[in-house]
């Protein structure tokens, strides 16, 4: 068993400032004040005074598109697609899995626990989660029948892998790079195989009203009638979403999952977090891809997306720090369908972090330190399943040098072709 003490703790419902976490296997056997701390020989860990908090889950992202990182900039969301899909077509197993090793090293080293991928070649993501440690919920972006029905591989072979941290879903990319007879069959091999969905929904002001032209509806009462939120579903964006729609992603229980970087860059616009959150929507955060962030840092996003919702009211009250936590943590996890995630708690799952910064210690409020003073880079511990994957710049399931020279290998014979 590990006890991680001389720290304080953020369980993701209750903070201490003299706290203790006792891992016992892949979970949680003792997470509390330190003198409630269970008696036990235990591998101990010395948090330096530092915060332990639940991992962040990373709810929307296109991990291996570090390979891409930079391409686009400074367009909007239409013209970066179409400097993006021509070289995603020279796209080869073998990139997506260094590109995806490359993004799990920089997640992990960021606090990053687990996180919700969209790609293609998604049996090189399973193989570079499997190997790596991390969590993860995966899906093709699929546009056709062919890629419907290539999801059933996915699932025989990797839902439930690895110790239950890989989990599929099936993913339709969105309603204008599909048909609806593409959708309604995606909906329904979701309900006949088991399945969550991912998709992305009313990211941008053209998609919703090209929606409106096509199909004489929104995209959410549009994905309403296919039937994909019969499943549960992780809705990226929910950038122009109206109160009917929010009613609908509240009643079927889908996800709204927000990027603020990522729809400020590509000038999408801003989502209505507060509103959802009202109308009982579980709203979680994303980076989005690194081509279009361009960093794979959800404690950025934490801070932008509390201050973002703040200026955007005009109302300081708005989204606070236990709220934004919320979105990062818990919220992730249960978007992802990782129900025994997100919080500390007996029972639970181990997977937590380290965030230690000895700046970060002036401040007696620890969910608004969390928030508003920490970032990515002073995580020093990150722990899935139990296992530590990285502490005090050692990784333990990656080489850094090696994943970084063969994406770098990768991404100067993509830039070729």
């Amino acid at each position: 068993m590990i006890r991680l003490e001389n720290i304080h703790l953020y369980t993701g419902e209750a903070a201490f400032e003299n706290g203790c976490v006792v891992v016992d296997g892949d979970r949680i056997l003792y997470a509390g004040e330190w003198d409630g701390c269970p008696a036990g020989r235990y591998d101990s860990i010395d948090g330096r005074g530092g915060i332990v908090m639940p991992g962040l889950y990373n709810a929307h992202c296109h991990a291996a598109m570090t390979l891409e990182r930079g391409v686009g900039s400074d367009l909007h969301l239409m013209d970066w697609l179409n400097q993006v899909f021509p070289i995603e077509a020279n796209l080869k197993e073998r990139d997506v899995y260094d590109g995806t090793k490359l993004a799990i090293l920089e997640m992990i080293r960021r606090g990053v626990v687990s996180f919700a991928d969209m790609y293609y070649f998604m049996d090189e993501v399973a193989r570079a989660v499997e190997e790596t440690g991390i969590r993860a919920n995966l899906c093709r972006g699929c546009s056709d029948l062919q890629g419907v029905d290539s999801i059933s591989a996915l699932k025989d072979a990797w839902d439930g892998k690895a110790n239950g941290r890989i989990r599929i879903s099936m993913g339709l990319h969105a309603e204008y790079t599909s048909t609806m007879d593409v959708a309604q069959y995606a909906a329904q091999k979701a309900r006949e195989w088991g399945l969550s969905a991912h998709i992305h929904l009313a990211e941008t002001r053209s998609e919703t009203m090209g929606c409106m032209e096509r199909h004489g509806c929104t995209p959410a009462e549009y994905f309403r009638r296919v039937g994909m939120f019969d499943v549960p579903t992780i809705c990226a964006h929910c950038v122009y979403m109206t109160d009917e729609d929010m009613g609908i992603l509240a009643s079927h229980g889908a996800s709204a999952i927000h990027n603020p970087t990522s729809n400020l860059k590509l000038a999408s616009g801003i989502a209505k977090v507060t509103h959802l959150m009202e109308k009982g929507v579980n709203v979680a955060l994303g980076t989005d891809g690194p081509s279009s962030n361009n960093v794979l840092d959800l404690m950025a996003e934490m801070k932008l997306a509390s201050i973002l919702q703040k200026g955007a009211l005009e109302d300081p009250t708005v989204l606070n720090a236990h709220d934004a936590l919320k979105m990062a943590t818990l919220n992730g996890a249960k978007a992802m369908g990782f129900a025994d995630c997100g919080v500390l708690a007996p029972g639970k799952k181990a997977d937590l972090i380290l965030v230690n910064d000895e700046t970060l210690a002036i401040c007696p409020d620890i969910p608004a330190e969390l928030v508003y003073c920490a970032q990515g880079l002073d995580v020093t511990l990150t722990m899935v399943d139990g296992r530590i994957l990285y502490r005090d710049g050692e990784f333990m399931t990656l080489d850094p040098k090696e994943t970084v020279a063969r994406a770098m290998e990768a991404y100067r014979s993509l830039m070729r072709a």
